[in-house]
């Protein structure tokens, strides 16, 4: 009997190590393939290279506002994997000269990409190259985008606070699960600079009003030292 029940938990230990060894190697991958999942990945690879862009930030704002759910639709009518207004589609359409377009198309997953990879690379023109005020201005529109250049955080809603920490965090996650599936892309980001067309814009916008050219002024010397 001492011999059988020996026999039993040496065999039970080594089931017990083998899956151990199993779990090790396959269940973080499992794990990242449920919880952060990577699709589409030839056309993050794709656009992100055309629009320059860190694929790892594409692919945070893709889980940040869809979790790879193509057919995914807003309580506001944002569509598909970026979550792309129609209207915002429909301008994009023109400026890439897009004939084909329709709103239905913001559900194709290479449209959706593509498109909202335009537009992150727009906005990272107008902020310098900027990660944070672009991504206000995606959530948010150019003129939340606009604010956080200005005063940061404080300039922008709690939503759009909470959606740039999000994408953050969700690109260093997919930097660290996928280390080796869209690291190829080489990007060229120069070093990001007070953006002046922004804040000049807003100077003008303020007008005569001198409370808020004390305001804006305040800012200035504030963030940028002036």
């Amino acid at each position: 009997m001492k011999k059988k029940s020996l026999a039993i938990t040496i065999g039970v230990l080594i089931i017990v190590v083998i899956l151990g060894i199993i779990s090790y190697i396959y269940l973080p991958k499992m794990l990242s393939d449920i919880l952060y999942p990577l699709e589409y990945q030839e056309y993050i690879i794709k656009y992100s290279k055309e629009y320059n862009l860190d694929p790892y930030l594409v692919s945070g704002v893709i889980f940040t506002e869809s979790h790879f759910n193509k057919d995914s639709v807003s309580r506001v009518g944002a569509r598909g994997l970026m979550q792309i207004m129609p209207a915002t589609g429909a301008t994009i359409a023109k400026r890439l000269d897009d004939s084909t377009y329709t709103t239905d198309k913001l559900f194709d997953p290479e449209t959706n990409i593509r498109y909202g990879c335009w537009y992150l690379r727009y906005l990272m023109d107008n902020y310098n190259n900027e990660v944070n005020p672009t991504l206000a201005g995606y959530n948010g529109g150019g003129a939340v985008g606009d604010r956080y250049v200005v005063s940061r955080e404080a300039g922008v809603p709690a939503e759009t606070q909470g959606f740039i920490k999000k994408v953050n965090s969700a690109r260093d996650v997919y930097a660290k699960l996928y280390p080796n599936d869209l690291s190829s892309i080489a990007i060229t980001e120069p070093s990001p600079t007070p953006n002046e067309n922004v804040i000049e814009k807003m100077r003008i916008n303020a007008g005569s009003n001198s409370t808020l050219e004390k305001i804006f002024s305040y800012f200035r010397k504030v963030i940028y030292g002036e």
